[in-house]
């Protein structure tokens, strides 16, 4: 399972990475490393907010696509509805 596959709640385990050397890099500047375990705390759009003891990660689309992991325990949100609700203006607002 990748990364970008993840819910909002999910707590999952680096299994792997994939990719060529830059996207290595960039990940491991950022600290992620194989066998850390993190939550995923919010999905926005195509980007996810995960969150292991210490430390809280943004990480891109692009850059989640890359990574490999493993489902630990799957819980609902605690922020209810992730999805942001659409503003519509106008006579018909649903």
């Amino acid at each position: 399972m990748l990364l970008s596959d993840a819910k909002c709640g999910d707590k999952v385990k680096i299994s792997g990475f994939l990719g060529d050397d830059e996207v290595l890099h960039k990940i491991e500047a950022m600290g992620l490393r194989k066998n850390d375990e993190f939550e995923v705390m919010r999905v926005w759009g195509r980007n996810f907010l995960l969150k292991n003891q210490v430390h809280r990660f943004v990480i891109s689309h692009e850059i989640a696509k890359n990574i490999e992991v493993e489902l630990i325990s799957a819980s609902p949100c605690q922020f209810g509805r992730c999805r942001r609700r659409r503003w519509r203006w106008g006579w018909f607002k649903f």
